[in-house]
């Protein structure tokens, strides 16, 4: 999240790229009347500001509301969410393509920029349906000379939220093969997520990545998440092993509608205490209060 914020990177109707745009153009979001459902309209991190901008409950755009050079541009097909932009200084930074078939999201793929417009890393991942609850899912990383990767995990759904991911793979890195495997966990609430009713977001897949804050955001996840841990290796051939761990705790006060208006996020220790640094915040305003 804090990269979306900060970097342009919270994770696509067309906009200019001016930064001279006009804030107050007539986006709907400012007549709750036009939508019968909650929308998020505003988010705070950290001071920063992001308007969010609808047509009807479609998402148009996060823009900073002081520089709008630093937004987030959304674009559909149909009431599918087909690409997600995202700008920095009106340099774009990163963009998401989503294929769809048979309704349901059949690929993803993310790629990042360089200050020239250069692609510098690529993340394509593909989508296998096995069951109600799982899905099989292949992320292949081309990340040019650095080197490239590919990993196969399931995931798995319990009550529409995605539980766990379990995977493991191969890729090279600096002309050294290595070995990965991951394990991801996730807790939710029993209150709302605060895009859920976002036009199309119930067809774009949570890819797992809690800390990027755009897979988190722009999914289809139902409830707001409340722990995350994720446990990682890498193992170099004729080299050694790396291990690494990830862990969040949520703390959210919600609305009276079961929408979350405050959210801190606290990053954990191996052992599941609490770290020393300042939790992530997150505010959300709606269209209905």
């Amino acid at each position: 999240m804090k990269k979306i914020l900060l970097c342009g990177s919270i994770a696509l109707l067309t906009l200019s790229c001016s930064s001279s745009r006009d804030d107050d153009a007539p986006f709907d979001n400012s007549d709750p009347s036009t939508q019968n459902v909650i929308l998020p309209t505003k988010m705070t991190m950290d001071g920063i500001v992001m308007k969010i901008n609808y047509n009807g409950t479609k998402i148009i755009s996060m823009i900073n509301n002081i520089n709008h050079g630093q937004r987030i541009e959304f674009t559909y097909t149909d009431d599918y969410v087909t690409g997600i932009k995202h700008y920095e200084n009106n340099v774009l930074e990163s963009t998401v393509e989503y294929g769809y078939s048979n309704g349901r999201m059949a690929s993803a793929i993310t790629k990042e920029y360089s200050l020239t417009g250069t692609v510098q890393n690529t993340v394509t991942f593909t989508y296998t349906y096995t069951s109600t609850t799982e899905i099989n899912v292949k992320k292949q990383t081309n990340s040019g000379a650095a080197g490239s990767s590919v990993i196969n995990s399931v995931f798995t759904y319990s009550n529409g939220n995605m539980v766990s991911n379990v995977g493991s793979g191969t890729g090279t890195v600096n002309g050294n093969t290595v070995n990965y495997t991951e394990t991801e966990t996730y807790t939710y609430t029993d209150k709302n997520y605060p895009f859920k009713n976002v036009k199309g977001f119930d067809k774009i897949i949570f890819n797992g990545n809690e800390s990027d804050g755009v897979s988190m955001l722009f999914s289809n996840i139902k409830n707001s998440l409340s722990t995350y841990k994720g446990q990682f290796t890498s193992t170099t051939t004729g080299g050694g092993t790396a291990t690494g761990t990830t862990s969040h705790k949520y703390t959210t006060t919600f609305n009276t509608a079961g929408y979350p208006s405050v959210e801190d996020r606290q990053s954990l220790d191996i052992n599941g205490n609490p770290n020393t640094s300042t939790p992530d915040k997150f505010i959300y305003e709606y269209n209905y209060q």
